[in-house]
């Protein structure tokens, strides 16, 4: 199987050719919320999701970074499980020599928000959140990247896939050749529990919570809800993002 998440074949034997096929694709426009998410933003900060989400979903800091050749091998995931139940994320972040990567693992669930005034149905405004930063050796670097690329990343054509704030999903993107890929999975398509990678993700994390468990293959899917446009980028209640090419809109 191709690797395409480094190309420096002499430090990790890696081959990166899938990147490529997403050429050219510009950076979107997912500023949803008012504001980008860009390399100084603290998502850690409730106040910086509420005002960023979507920005950050679709990695606009890392595109942007990207493009300019500074983010080589960096890799972002995030587990909705549930929008208003809990959010993961994952931050990977190769060290110079590509021998040692950092991992910062998140977690954003239900608090009490009063505390720092805002809406408690906004996205995000109603999670505080937990943080455990990792260092990962090439190894364990290479099984996640392996993981990724049996469960589709950077294989998958997901055009038009709709990820809803009240289902599970994941997405997974990734720089390498200042190109970026992105991958979906949502329960409403695919069986989550069969997916590898989350499972390597959690044995490297030193968040000792486990990942919410993913609705079971065989319960019923329901249709994609109707949402008005108004809707896809709602302050309050529900919301969706929708995969076109490689970014979220």
């Amino acid at each position: 199987m191709r690797k395409i998440i480094l190309p420096f074949v002499s430090k990790i034997a890696f081959r990166s050719a899938v990147f490529s096929r997403i050429a050219g694709v510009t950076l979107a426009t997912s500023l949803m919320a008012g504001c980008a998410f860009t390399q100084g933003s603290d998502i850690s900060n409730p106040l910086t999701r509420k005002a960023s989400w979507f920005s950050y979903l679709n990695a606009d800091d890392l595109r942007v970074a990207c493009s300019a050749g500074d983010a080589e091998g960096r890799i972002r995931l995030v587990y909705n499980a549930d929008y208003y139940k809990e959010v993961r994320s994952f931050e990977i972040q190769p060290q110079v020599g590509f021998d040692q990567f950092n991992m910062v693992s998140r977690v954003f669930g239900p608090a009490e928000v009063s505390q720092i005034n805002v809406d408690v149905n906004a996205p995000l405004g109603a999670f505080g959140g937990d943080e455990a930063t990792d260092r990962l050796d090439r190894e364990s670097y290479v099984r996640l990247t392996d993981a990724l690329q049996s469960d589709g990343f950077g294989y998958q054509e997901r055009d038009g896939l709709r990820l809803h704030s009240d289902d599970y999903y994941w997405i997974a993107i990734g720089c390498s050749s200042k190109q970026i890929t992105l991958a979906a999975w949502t329960s409403a398509k695919d069986n989550l529990n069969a997916l590898r990678f989350p499972t390597v993700l959690a044995n490297l994390s030193g968040i000792e919570r486990a990942l919410p468990q993913p609705p079971a293959a065989d319960e019923p899917k329901l249709p994609d809800p109707f949402y008005s446009k108004s809707d896809r980028d709602a302050d309050s209640r529900n919301f969706y993002r929708t995969v076109r090419g490689n970014t979220l809109r």
